[in-house]
């Protein structure tokens, strides 16, 4: 049976990246999911991917005591904050108990504005909690431009056509 421990600052981690977070996916973050999960998820989310220190693919070990004074947080918080990361797909957790348990937080990219804009619940909470007004700019902003084809071809298909 499964007993979910407290977390204690002692308690150590560390990160995986399972993706590579792009310029354009740091901006989905904080203009499309930070108005669904508050800033502390996304705080949270923010200090574990710098924890990687730029392109590395696992970090150093850290106690959750790092977490917890850079986000001038309570564990409880810090628990609440990664919840909301998992239920929106961002962080994967794992936890091996110990004397001192040992957390992997797996990161993951967001998902395209496109996909974001057309899913049934972020599309939905984003204009509840944002309302009409800056949720046309969000669409706006993020909206891919439409480029008039007529006249053109595909090189590939005309070349393979002869």
């Amino acid at each position: 049976m499964y007993m979910n421990p407290s977390l204690l600052p002692a308690d150590s981690y560390i990160v995986i990246n399972k993706s590579i977070i792009t310029e354009e996916e740091k901006k989905i973050i904080n203009m499309l999911y930070l108005p669904i999960t508050g800033p502390l998820p996304i705080m949270l989310y923010n200090i574990l991917l710098n924890d990687l220190d730029k392109l590395e693919i696992i970090s150093e070990v850290s106690t959750h005591a790092h977490l917890l004074s850079n986000l001038h947080t309570t564990t409880n918080e810090l628990v609440e904050a990664r919840n909301v990361l998992e239920a929106i797909g961002l962080i994967k957790t794992y936890l091996k108990t110990d004397t001192i348990n040992n957390y992997i937080y797996e990161l993951y990219s967001p998902v395209s504005s496109h996909e974001f804009f057309s899913h049934p619940i972020f599309n939905i909470v984003l204009y509840n909690n944002i309302g009409k007004r800056e949720y046309d700019k969000l669409v706006a902003y993020f909206k891919m431009p439409k480029i008039n084809k007529d006249g053109y071809f595909k090189i590939w298909e005309k070349w393979w056509s002869n």
